[in-house]
Formats: C-alpha cells, structure tokens, sequence
C-alpha cells in the first residue's frame, strides 16, 4: 500500500508542472491539443481534439470547461461563423453548436471578463458581430451586426474595410474592433447578460496605411497597445472617460533601416508579469527574416528591445505560458512550434533547440 502511495506521489509530481494548450488550424482538420511542461519546456506531440472546418482563432471561456472558435463549414456554410465547445478531462473537445451571422470570413474570437458575451471579427465583410453564452456553454443566435465602412490609404490592402479583432477592457464596458481597412479602432459598449454591442464612437489610428490588426490591454486597463499589421509597428492609446481612447505614440518593430519589403505583424502579447510586450513579425517571401520583437513597459514609457528568429516560417501566433517562463510560437507555413525558454527579469528570448511538427498551418496557441 506504501508502495502504491508513493508511486502515486511521484506520477503527481511528475505532471504537476504540465498544462494544456490548444491549437487552431487554417488548413487542418481540426483543433489539437498537447501537454506542456513548464518544468522542461518540453511539448508532447499534438492530437486532434476535434474536426471542425478551419477553426483558425480560439477563445477560452474563463470558467475553463468551454472553448470557442471560428469555423468554416457545415450548417455554417462558406461564409463561416463560431462554434461552441465542451473541453474534456482528457483534452478533448464535444461541439456543443454553431451560429452564423450575415457576416463573411471571420478570423477572430473574443470573451468578455464573465464569459457571457462573445464577439467575432469578420475580415471579409468588415463587420463585427456579438452573441450571448448560454447555461450549458453553447452560443446564442446573433444579438448584434454592425458593418464598418471606409477605406484607407494602402493601395491594395485598404480599400474597404477589414475587421481583423475585438477585445474587451479590463473593466468590461466596452468593446475595441481593429479594423486594418479603415486605420480605426471602432468603439462598442458592452452588455454582457444581453450579449449585446451598441456603437460608442471610434478611434483613429494615426500614420495612414496603418493596418490594424491585434491589440491588448494593459492589466490594471490604463494603456491599449495595437499592433500595425501593415506599418509592422505597435501604437499605444490610453483610455479615457466613456471608453474613449487618446492616441499616444507608435513604435517600430524592426530597427530603423530593416527591409519591411513582403513583412507583416501578426500577433501581439503581453508578459504575465504585465513588463514586456511581444510582436511577431512574418517574411511572406522566406527569406528567413520571421521574428519577435521585445518590447519593455515601464511607468511612462514603451521602447523596442530587440528581435530574436522566430525559427519557424511565417509566426502568425504565438502565446506565453501561465508561468511566463517559455513561449511556444507557431508557424503557419512551416507547420511546426518552436518553443523558446523567456527570461523573466530581462523579457528576452532563448530558442531551446526544439520545434514539434503540427500539420495543417497552426494559427493559434491557447493555454487552458
């Protein structure tokens, strides 16, 4: 019986330090899922959790027994909508349902701070749509649409508009939707029980031929940082009264005099410990030049660091572990995560030698 008890233990010990983590895909079958090991940094190799048409972007409910994601496909048809899932013990994912919208191409998904509302970005149609959690974790029919409008300076990418992203505040009140097409953050107020959006203005994105893509907030909700997809830079906004947002500075991801020639931004992050930010940059020609630059937060200021390789092809997204002490990064075209070792004090990046192969273009890392 002692025997049986400390075997016990030690298989305890020995996964302690292991998370789940989920995997969207743009050309797979579906979503995986895989352990980390935030002792080793080790990946195990990923398996399906469920097939789902190109579930790219995902989002975790924050009670952990559910997972969302946009899907292409099925009663969603072509033009795509989300899908709401039950995550198993064992990693597994049970599709709950789908809703669609008259929206088309969505790439993004997003939680309120409850888990009551959900958004979507559709990058085809420039629209954004909102919908309300049911009791048993499944997606209500669309309670708002609103399509953007406009254009902007880039001759080819701009020239009507893109919803690409939506978060939410810290405080939940209101809703943020990065638009690359437009150069504008649209501002929503938000009505988590109701699962509802109401336009609440909007925010330029100053520069011309910006392309606004991602963006996070600050923990304590003082600062937005969106990423520039286009510019392949990170502008910085801080929040004011009624959910506005004043523009405050952009700042380059790639030093001064860098070929920018096929490169994109992607994805942004910040560090659990709330001091350093991340932007993955992409070589579309594959030339090698994939990275992700460092940036630091301090009190009244944001400054670019460094760029590390990203030793993947074309990082579309990447996440931080729970611990902040490794990140996996994903390569879309190369199909393969590269797992880096993060120093915390310092914020800078260490590749650990290892990639894990996960076919079907990985397009997004969440850690559960």
């Amino acid at each position: 019986m002692k025997t049986i008890l400390m075997l016990s233990l030690v298989a305890f010990a020995l996964c302690a330090d292991a998370g789940r983590v989920y995997f969207g895909t743009g050309n797979g079958n579906g979503i995986y899922f895989a352990d980390f090991d935030e002792e080793t940094g080790e990946l195990t190799q990923p398996q399906l959790a469920i097939e789902l048409g190109r579930p790219g972007f995902l989002a975790i409910h924050p009670n952990k027994q559910y997972l969302y994601s946009t899907a292409f496909g099925g009663t969603l048809g072509r033009q795509g909508g989300v899908a709401a899932m039950k995550i198993a013990p064992e990693g597994r994912l049970d599709l709950l349902n789908m809703q669609a919208t008259e929206g088309k191409g969505n790439c993004h998904v997003s939680l309120d701070q409850t888990g009551q509302l959900l958004t979507t970005a559709y990058y085809g149609s420039g629209s954004v749509a909102s919908f309300g959690i049911l009791a048993d974790g499944s997606v209500s029919e669309a309670k708002s649409y609103f399509a953007h409008s406009g254009s902007g300076t880039h001759p080819k990418r701009q020239n009507k508009a893109y919803a690409h992203s939506v978060v939410m505040n810290p405080a939940n009140t209101h809703a943020y939707a990065a638009d690359l097409g437009i150069d504008k953050i649209m501002i929503y107020r938000i009505e988590p029980k109701a699962g509802t959006l109401t336009p609440a203005g909007e925010a330029i994105v100053p520069g011309g031929g910006m392309g606004p893509r991602h963006m996070k907030w600050s923990r304590e909700g003082s600062i937005l940082y969106v990423l520039n997809e286009l510019d392949l830079s990170v502008s910085v906004f801080k929040a004011v009264a009624q959910g506005k947002l004043e523009f405050v500075k952009t700042v380059p991801t790639l030093p001064e005099g860098a070929d920018k020639t096929q490169m994109t931004c992607a994805e942004i992050r910040i560090h659990p410990n709330g001091k350093f930010i991340y932007a993955s940059n992409r070589d579309l020609s594959q030339q090698g030049r994939d990275s992700i630059t460092l940036f630091s937060r301090f009190e009244d200021g944001f400054k670019r660091i460094e760029s590390t390789p990203a030793q993947v092809w074309v990082p579309r997204n990447f996440n931080l572990a729970p611990s902040g002490k490794w990140m996996l990064v994903a390569g879309q075209r190369s199909n393969d995560i590269a797992i880096f070792q993060v120093n915390p004090e310092t914020g800078k990046l260490t590749f650990s030698g290892t990639t894990v192969p996960l076919a079907g273009a990985p397009i997004c890392i969440e850690f559960l």
